[in-house]
Order: structure tokens, then sequence, then C-alpha cells
């Protein structure tokens, strides 16, 4: 490319980088990209007066800040000559990149300069502008190719259990000895636990967003600094938030990514994914509630409360009227909180059903009565804790939970020499060692301690009497929760007169014996 004839030409300089750069990146880099352009600026003859710089933006849309800046520029018609080092710093659609350098770059009057591609607007020939279509093609085919390889990788790794986020999930935090796996995080993670049980003893999902944010404890959003200029944006605890957290199987121990994905490289709006599309691998980190729970929380999410936040209505999804199959609803009237006909209140004009109901606590009495009544000379409960004691269901998963803690622990201590050996050699600064060596030791102290528990648990000569004794005041029945009503009852049916009938989730257990 000739030198520039007579008096020097201003000229704005354009510099991207892109992590999908690939091996080239590093020559391509910001500050390198700079000294070129500046240096072959000065051989030819060129004033660089503006920068417009994209760190780390992809070259497949054209939605970048650095290039809005510029064009808006260009537009104005306050720059009118721009160099970059090569057509693919422009970028890597070729759509795009053609509708800029064929008509947009022409009808405003503005120079372009490609240099390693020998890329000149105002001097081309038809030859080298045919040699320009066939490189942005060629710069698409490479961004193409970019973003297949990587989806590749990291569906590999996606489905070996690692963690590819860049925040752990609320209620987690990223191992300090592996950046793949999870570990509780001891701050959220009872945050997420109690969650769960209020939900499964029966409040809704407004009643517990609204007692976290009464307490004042951050949202995930405000956990992990996120905002939002939205109206609808308040950084609170809410219903949704209450949902996403009992519906992540990442709670019960499994790795689940892949909720979202990219329309194509070009087109970088993300569209949620079903669920049955998700990657889910079981068992990668320790659990946050146990899978019964976890299961039993999703299966209730399918029921659509009804009633006020404040009070739990054990029988919601389970009560229905038995004239029109409608599900009854909760609603309080003087001191009770009655259940009525939904059929009925939807539209009363149509007649589909009677507007009768019956007191809540009538309906729990007639459930508690008749669940006495099934165990009464039908389960011993001393035989029953000592068939659980001969059987010991949760002494192997004991055992493995010791042998996993002491694993734990043992890698924790290794990790914490090899980083001792590591701040020796230099390769870790103070302050980078004392967070190491902190973060690690609590974690050795947690191991520690949940070892001391299974310990004292296993030696106590009354487990015996105090399992007979859980189980009697199972089957006393005397405060029924959400989880207990799922597992025994199936459907409680209640006519317009009043009567009840009710359909248990299991086989009669016959006489006792």
């Amino acid at each position: 490319m000739n030198r520039n004839d007579g008096c020097p030409v201003e000229a704005a300089c354009y510099l991207r980088l892109s992590s999908a750069d690939g091996p080239g990146g590093e020559s391509d880099s910001i500050q390198n990209q700079r000294s070129f352009l500046g240096a072959w600026a000065a051989d030819h003859g060129f004033v660089l007066t503006r920068e417009f710089v994209d760190d780390g933006h992809t070259g497949t849309d054209f939605d970048r800040p650095g290039f809005r800046a510029l064009n808006d520029c260009l537009r104005a018609g306050s720059i009118r000559c721009v160099l970059v080092k090569d057509l693919s710093r422009l970028g890597r659609n070729y759509a795009e990149t053609g509708l800029y350098l064929e008509q947009l770059f022409p009808r405003w009057g503005v120079r372009f300069i490609a240099v390693n591609d020998q890329y000149d607007s105002a001097r081309n020939t038809d030859a080298a502008q045919q040699m320009a279509v066939f490189k942005n093609v060629f710069n698409d085919f490479y961004a193409a190719d970019a973003s297949a390889k990587v989806r590749t990788s990291l569906g590999i790794l996606k489905r070996q259990g690692k963690f590819l986020g860049r925040q752990a999930p609320y209620g987690y935090r990223i191992d300090p000895a592996d950046r793949y796996h999870l570990l509780p995080d001891e701050e959220t993670a009872p945050v997420v636990q109690r969650i769960f049980g209020l939900f499964l003893g029966g409040a809704s999902r407004t009643a517990i967003a609204a007692a976290l944010n009464q307490e004042g404890l951050p949202s995930p959003a405000r956990q992990k600094g996120l905002t939002d200029k939205s109206r609808t944006f308040t950084g609170l605890w809410n219903a949704e938030t209450i949902r996403r957290i009992l519906s992540h199987p990442v709670y019960r121990g499994d790795m689940a990514q892949q909720f979202t994905r990219t329309v194509s490289y070009k087109v970088h709006t993300r569209r949620r994914l079903d669920p049955a599309d998700w990657i889910v691998v079981e068992n990668t980190h320790p659990p946050l509630v146990t899978r019964q729970d976890f299961a039993l929380a999703r299966q209730m999410l399918t029921v659509r409360g009804c009633g006020t936040a404040g009070h739990p209505h054990l029988l919601t999804g389970i009560a229905f009227c038995a004239d029109c199959g409608s599900p009854l609803y909760a609603k309080k009237r003087g001191p009770y909180w009655y259940l009525n006909c939904y059929g009925y209140y939807r539209d009363p004009a149509l007649g589909r059903c009677t507007s009768h109901s019956i007191r809540e606590d009538r309906v729990l009495g007639a459930i508690i009565q008749a669940l006495r009544a099934l165990v009464r000379d039908r389960v011993d409960p001393r035989a029953l804790a000592r068939r659980w004691a001969d059987h010991c269901p949760g002494r192997a998963d004991a055992d493995r939970q010791r042998r996993r803690l002491e694993q734990q622990r043992e890698q924790l201590r290794r990790t914490r020499l090899t980083a001792c050996k590591d701040r020796a050699a230099g390769l870790l600064t103070p302050e980078e060692f004392a967070q190491v060596a902190r973060d690690l030791r609590r974690e050795e102290a947690r191991c520690t301690g949940q070892l001391a528990r299974l310990a004292r648990e296993e030696d106590e000569p009354d487990r015996l009497a105090r399992r007979e004794e859980a189980i009697r005041a199972f089957l006393r029945f005397d405060h029924l929760e959400k989880t207990q009503l799922q597992l025994l009852v199936r459907r409680v049916e209640v006519d317009r007169s009043k009567n009840i009938v009710i359909f248990f989730d299991f086989t009669d257990p016959g006489p006792a014996g």
C-alpha cells in the first residue's frame, strides 16, 4: 500500500479483540494492534486523532460499545477515515461487514483501510474488492467453527458434571481446591434448607419471601451484586425466586446446567430450554436437601395455592368438591378458615355447583381420626423400632457419609500443604495464601464437626428408645404437616351435605404382629 500523497490524513483507529480469536489472540492484543497501526500511520502519512476499542467483544455482531461510538462519529461526519489491522477486526459477520464496506462507508464518504489485508477503499481495484468479499466469508466461517468448537468442549465438561458458571448458585460456593466443584456455603445454605422446610410445612412461596424480606436477608440477586434498571426489579425475595430454588436440581446434589441457549453464533439472544433439555449429572456435590424432600417440593409446586399467604393451607391440592370435581379453596370468615367450592366461585351464574363450604379444621380432624383408626391395633411402634435397628437403613448411609467426610478432610489437608509449598516457592502472595488457608481450614473444621456428630449419634445407648418414641409421636398425628398429607392422603372429597370421603395413598397395613 503506497504512502499517502500530500498533507497528512487525519484518521481514527478501531481495535477489537475477542476470546474467540484463538491462538492468534496474543498477536492481536489491543496493545499490539495499537502499536502496529500507530507505526503504520506514521510511515504512510496518517495522523491518528481518535481511538475506539472493543476488548472482549465478539465480531459476529456489531452491537459493541466501541463500534457504536465510532458509528455515531461516522454518521455525524466528524471522522472520514478509519484504520484497522485487518478485516476481521471490523467484524466476522460477512453480511454486516459487507453492508458497511459496500454501502454505508461509501454513502457516508468514509475511507476504510484494513492494513494487513491491503484493503483501501480509496484505491481499491475490482480484484481487491472481490478478494475482500472472500476474506469476509472466510472470517465468518472461522467464527462459526470457533463457536462450534467452544460449544462442544463446554458440552463435554457439562456432561462430566463440571460446574462452569462464574458464580455459584445461591447456597453454594466454588471449591477453592477445584473451580469445577461446589461446596455448601456456610452463610446461605441454611437459608435454602429453611426455604424447603417452610414450603414442605405448608407455607406459600409468597409467605416465605415475605418472611425473608422482613428479616432483611439478602436475596440471591443482592448476594451476587446484580442490578437492573427495570421497574420490576426490586432486589427483594419474591415468589418466583422461591420457585426457582425449590425446583433447581442443584440442591439435591445434581449438577444442572444449560438452562438457556443462544439462538446462533450471530444472534446472541438466549432462549430458555425445556427442563428435558437441561444437562443434569447426578451426585456431583453435597446436597442441601434429600432427594425425597426435593421430589415432594416439585410435586407440591404443581399445585396452585389458594388463600392468603399468612396461613398454611394444608389441604390445598388435596381437597375437592365431590359434586363437581373442582378443587376447594380456603377463605377466612370470622375466626375460622373455610374450604369453598371453586367450581361455584369461578362463575356462580353458570350453576356448575352450589355455594357450599366446610370448616378447614373439621376436614383435618376427620383425616386425623381416620389415620389413627388405621394404625390402631395395626402398627406396633416397638416392633418398627426393632426392625429399624436390625436393618438400620441409615447405617450404610452414615458409613458412606463418614468415609466421604474423611476423604474430603484428607484432600483439604493435602491441598493446604500444597498451598504452603506454593507460598514457600513464591507462587502465592501472602494475601492469597492467607485467603486459601483460611477457606481450607474452615472446610476442614466443618468436616471434623460433622464426623464428631456422626460418632455421637452412633454411641448413644438409648437410640432404640428414642426411635420408638419418635414413631409413637408420628402415629399420633397431633401436628399434621403438608409433607405428611402429601405422602399419606391422595384425595379428600366433600359434598354439599358436608360428607367427607378420604382416599389414602397406601394399602391397609393389616393387623399388627
